[in-house]
């Protein structure tokens, strides 16, 4: 099985560069038009044939740069909106924004913490051989994992990844190339997980956003967003106490105090959802002599509840 450890091998193994698929260039309006449904790209069994596009950040910066000089027109809609791949379209809709116009708006206003980000976002192809290497991992660990295109574009601060039938859509704004592979992996895995809303409740949503960090991590070494982590240090059984008195909240309430953010205590980090539902898992794998066979079962939770119970995570704080 292919280990953190191992890691470092595999990136130095691959010298595949990005590769460019055919770009969109339907007109855009003040309006948001009614486009084509895009042509889903099937899926890749082999990593090292996964695309990776990183035209939609140059295409930012060459608005950018003519904006700033003053060029006239919206240079966000002509050279940034309209040429900009399916993914990078849904990653500016899932932002909040409607068209260009609202775009080059949120730019203006925030044109200091663009330029904070510029070299960085600048250097989001070097990440490409890191993702391919976390890939092959993933794919050791889950043989049967199949991996969508990347895409990498910028939007305004607000959506740090997604995962969608055209791609995996990532943050150039919101993420160094050195936080691509691990937050790839993440949304590559909530790609193959297959865990129904049987309950509709808080546990299955902590499982899945916890198992997508447990698995990703095994595969990359890395988990992105580590405060929830930090914080549960030396608090282990004082959260697991609150988790068990919320786990079967249901979807018409609040999961603020563990997911997505929300109104919370002061000074208690959002997401602790993640950490609960990665400890879960943590344990379940622990006791399993199979490991593949636990990453099979992590990422095919046909049953909440049963997962809970067979962890065992729950015992060590009665």
């Amino acid at each position: 099985m292919v280990t953190s450890r191992l890691y470092p091998l595999l990136l130095a193994l691959l010298l595949c560069g990005p590769r460019t698929w055919a770009q969109n260039t339907t007109p855009a309006t003040k309006k948001a038009p009614i486009q084509p449904v895009p042509t889903i790209p099937a899926r890749e069994a082999a990593p090292l044939k996964v695309r990776f596009e990183t035209q939609d950040v140059t295409n930012f910066w060459r608005a950018f740069d003519a904006d700033a000089a003053g060029m006239p027109g919206n240079l966000f809609a002509t050279l940034y909106w309209q040429p900009a791949t399916p993914g990078t379209r849904i990653l500016l809709e899932k932002n909040g924004l409607a068209n260009a116009d609202s775009l080059r708006a949120v730019v203006r206003r925030r044109r200091a913490d663009y330029l904070r980000i510029r070299a960085s976002s600048e250097r989001m192809a070097s990440a490409v051989p890191a993702c391919r290497a976390t890939y092959l991992a993933l794919k050791n660990l889950y043989p049967a994992a199949t991996f969508p295109p990347v895409i990498f574009g910028i939007g305004i601060f607000g959506v740090g990844g997604n995962a969608q039938a055209v791609g995996l859509l990532l943050s150039a704004e919101m993420n160094a190339p050195a936080d691509m592979p691990a937050l790839a992996a993440h949304e590559a895995v909530h790609l193959q997980q297959n865990i129904p809303y049987k309950y509709r409740i808080l546990l299955e949503q902590c499982l899945i956003e916890g198992g997508a960090d447990f698995v990703a991590e095994l595969a990359s070494g890395r988990i992105v967003k580590t405060e929830p982590y930090e914080y549960a240090v030396g608090r282990e059984k004082q959260l697991w106490q609150e988790f068990a008195r919320d786990q079967n909240l249901g979807e018409n309430d609040s999961f603020a105090n563990w997911l997505y953010g929300g109104d919370r205590p002061a000074g208690r980090p959002s997401d602790l959802g993640y950490y609960i539902g990665y400890q879960i898992c943590k344990a379940y794998y622990s006791r399993a002599t199979d490991k593949r066979q636990a990453v099979h079962d992590i990422l095919n939770i046909a049953d909440c509840r049963q997962f809970l119970q067979q962890s065992h995570y729950a015992g060590q704080f009665r």
